[in-house]
């Protein structure tokens, strides 16, 4: 066989193996920085009264919809469920719907998980924010 045509396909099949999710990576900082997030808001001291939220049904509820969203026959009701989450959510606690992005029927699955995971980091700080304890998201970021 011609050492050119072998040397062109373990080429091809090794770009083809070597190709990480571009997920993965963002991913990781979000659940670390959810994570962050949520320690704060467990302490007691952070929240006021009036804007009490429990991080740890937030995140569960999340990972639901994530999960829900990989089953593709019904992404669409999957898609208006999760946005409908953020919308209620921001509601509820005075944001802007805007501030969430929309998930979109066109969008990959690994997309999806990233948007609603970015979601979720945004609703933190929001309400970090709102109980001006914005140091503390600083603090969090080194």
């Amino acid at each position: 066989m011609n050492p050119l045509l072998i040397l062109m396909i373990s080429l091809v099949l090794f770009s083809c193996s070597t190709g990480e999710n571009k997920n993965r990576k963002i991913d990781g900082s979000f659940n670390k920085e959810i994570g962050e997030r949520i320690k704060m808001l467990n302490k007691d001291s952070i929240q006021t009264d009036s804007l009490k939220v429990d991080p740890n049904k937030i995140d569960s509820v999340v990972n639901t919809l994530i999960l829900l969203s990989k089953d593709i026959e019904n992404i669409g009701a999957s898609i208006n469920k999760s946005n409908n989450y953020f919308d209620v959510l921001a509601s509820q606690h005075g944001f802007s719907p805007y501030d969430f992005i929309k998930v979109k029927n066109g969008m990959h699955v690994d997309d999806i998980a990233t948007t609603l995971k970015q979601n979720e980091l945004t609703f933190f700080n929001k309400i970090l924010l709102k109980n001006n304890k914005s140091d503390l998201l600083l603090h969090s970021a080194q």
